[in-house]
């Protein structure tokens, strides 16, 4: 998931009923710190949020630096998306569903959907 996803209160709320493995890249999670800080509520308030989602914590580990590296290899510029790249590497070394608001910057993924279209019956 991306960091953008945890503002969407529906999805949030759907996720925890849907028996779908939620992953949060430690990237992300550093991104949904410094946003939950900036709104001077705690690191323990997010955490007790994503608990209640259902959301665990991937830790960010050299396979996933070294797949945000060559994942930017050609693309848009690294030092301004480097997060983003980290992110996206974590959902492709899972082999899992990249769900964000923001799709433009995941497009080199091969499986990108917003929060809407996971959401919807099969």
């Amino acid at each position: 998931m991306d960091t953008n996803t945890l503002a969407n209160s529906v999805f949030l709320e759907w996720l925890k009923d849907s028996g779908h493995e939620a992953l949060l890249p430690a990237v992300a999670f550093m991104e949904a710190c410094y946003h939950t800080l900036k709104r001077r509520r705690s690191i323990e308030d997010l955490q007790r949020a994503l608990d209640a989602a259902g959301i665990t914590v991937l830790p960010f580990d050299s396979d996933q630096a070294a797949e945000a590296a060559v994942a930017s290899i050609g693309r848009w510029d690294f030092a301004q998306k480097a997060r983003d790249y980290a992110i996206g590497g974590a959902a492709k070394l899972q082999g899992a569903t990249m769900v964000t608001e923001n799709t433009r910057d995941f497009a080199w993924l091969p499986d990108v959907k917003r929060p809407r279209e996971v959401m919807r019956p099969r």
